[in-house]
């Protein structure tokens, strides 16, 4: 995997781990308005991220395909079929 599709997909992890924490914690503070305008700011930026994946590589996940005409989640090559040299 090319240097700059793998920091990047990186990236996309963490901060939908990222994401995914925040939530939790908006589920016992849903009136924290700075981390709910902090939860709106990073899921933007990550959807931004993930078209930009996605159009230079190919869909992240089976439901993000790119197009609705074309079954393209078999299109990019699996994990192992990478070479990690």
């Amino acid at each position: 995997m090319c240097p700059d599709r793998q920091n990047l997909l990186k990236e996309i992890m963490a901060i939908d781990f990222f994401l995914y924490d925040l939530a939790l914690y908006l589920d016992t503070h849903s009136g924290d308005r700075r981390a709910l305008l902090t939860f709106n700011d990073y899921l933007k930026r990550v959807n931004a991220m993930k078209e930009n994946y996605e159009r230079a590589y190919g869909p992240l996940t089976y439901d993000r395909r790119t197009n609705g005409i074309n079954w393209q989640w078999i299109d990019c090559p699996w994990p192992w079929e990478y070479s990690y040299n």
